[in-house]
């Protein structure tokens, strides 16, 4: 019976080849054949040489390619004792170019083609109804948007659940967007202002991250879509109560400023981590992607959730400020500080941008509107801009050690919460409850 043969890549100092070796034949009987061949350069003491894996593992000499188990294909090199790794030496430039695209997470992928190809699909499909209902009657184009919702929201919940995610996730992203359309012309027909309509949309947007938790294919989007849907109730429920919008969107900043300090805890608890932690303190096995899935849904939902969280608080400040009074600008002015204040409770980078650019979002307003006011009103602005730099400036300082951190996080603890506190008072101004306690008095 013959001897078996494999084909491996030895690389030395000098040269790198493809030899077919006997996988049965100790490595060590080979050095001196595969030395000269590689043309390996004399020394002048004698060193200790060994091959050794890709990964730095030493192959013991007495060692065969069979025993070694070191397949067709591999790549050893050649070492001797006490010798770095060398930096790494190209030996075929047109290998290297055809290797370099394996190696970047950014060429293009079938799964890009798939995504790029989903997204033109939603694009094209949404632009189509945008045509529709401005062309159409509103109760025609109603009822297409509504058989065209329920189509592709069923379709798409039923594809999510059985894994098919590539066709799921654009007929559910149509789901939602034609849902969000729909009711801004449903709003828009029954005589709502353009701002309200726009908040009905923005409620079928949260309805529509329900229905990707409900086909699996976002979890943390109950979340997200359930905090969206209750700012856009608030908003509109209060205008249409005949509520000025200023004391609207004192409403809506409390509740911007409770639903940040209560997000984390939901979040978690909406995950199923506490389930999982029952289930292990039972004795039941849990699998380790169970938890990792309970937290990336915990952290999606959190990070969902910031969105409308931010993007209402930016509102309530702008129609604060529109009244222009002592109490609506230090209500304000209170709401940019606990946004920025109450993002140290986030831990991802999303969640503590968005808050954060919500938070200069509104000073940003606040200094814009007192540019225009007489009085050193422009100076009042710079000197706010002054301040919100000086603020910027020190979050770009050096790590400082760790006990005065726990000094600093203990003085904004305090800070925040005597600013929680005097909220509540600067809110009843806005509602000019001081002023009517004093008419009756």
């Amino acid at each position: 019976m013959g001897a078996t043969y494999s084909r491996v890549t030895v690389v030395g100092r000098r040269r790198r080849m493809d030899a077919v070796l006997p996988v049965d034949e100790p490595l060590g009987k080979l050095l001196p054949d595969l030395m000269q061949m590689l043309d390996e350069p004399v020394e002048r003491w004698p060193r200790r040489r060994f091959l050794t894996t890709v990964s730095g593992e030493q192959v013991a000499p007495e060692y065969s390619l069979a025993s070694a188990r070191l397949g067709d294909g591999a790549v050893l090199r050649l070492m001797a004792e006490g010798e770095l790794p060398p930096a790494p030496t190209v030996y075929d430039i047109t290998e290297e170019t055809v290797d370099d695209l394996d190696r970047r997470a950014t060429a293009f992928q079938p799964r890009h083609r798939r995504a790029l190809a989903g997204a033109a699909l939603v694009v094209s499909v949404l632009a189509g109804v945008v045509a529709l209902v401005t062309q159409a009657e509103s109760d025609l184009a109603l009822f297409l948007l509504l058989v065209l919702t329920t189509l592709t929201g069923f379709v798409g919940v039923v594809l999510g659940r059985y894994q098919r995610p590539v066709v799921g996730i654009p007929l559910l992203s149509i789901a939602t967007g034609c849902l969000a359309i729909g009711l801004v012309v449903w709003a828009i027909a029954g005589g709502w202002s353009v701002p309200m309509a726009y908040a009905a949309g923005a409620a079928g947007v949260g309805i529509g991250a329900v229905l990707f938790a409900g086909a699996g294919l976002a979890r943390g989007g109950v979340l997200g879509g359930s905090v969206t849907v209750a700012f856009a109730v608030c908003w509109i429920g209060g205008v249409r109560l005949g509520i000025d919008a200023d004391r609207v969107g004192v409403v809506a900043g409390a509740l911007s400023v409770l639903v940040l300090g209560l997000l984390p805890r939901i979040g978690l608890a909406m995950s199923g981590l506490t389930a999982l932690d029952d289930r292990r303190a039972q004795g039941v096995e849990v699998q380790r992607t169970d938890v990792h899935a309970a937290i990336n849904a915990a952290h999606l939902g959190i990070a969902l959730a910031t969105v409308p969280v931010a993007m209402s608080s930016v509102a309530s400040a702008v129609v604060m400020l529109r009244s222009w009074n002592g109490w609506s600008i230090s209500v304000a002015v209170l709401l940019a500080f606990l946004l920025a204040s109450r993002a140290r409770l986030y831990p991802l980078l999303t969640e503590v941008a968005v808050l954060c650019a919500a938070a200069l979002s509104i000073m940003l307003v606040l200094t814009f509107v007192l540019s225009t006011k007489e009085a050193g009103g422009a100076l009042i602005a710079v000197g706010l801009l002054v301040v919100v730099g000086m603020v910027a400036a020190f979050g770009m300082r050096p790590e400082s050690p760790q006990h005065l951190q726990a000094r600093a996080a203990q003085l904004l603890d305090a800070i925040e919460v005597t600013a929680m506190i005097a909220f509540v008072p600067l809110a009843f101004g806005v509602f000019d409850l001081y002023a009517k306690l004093l008419n009756v008095a």
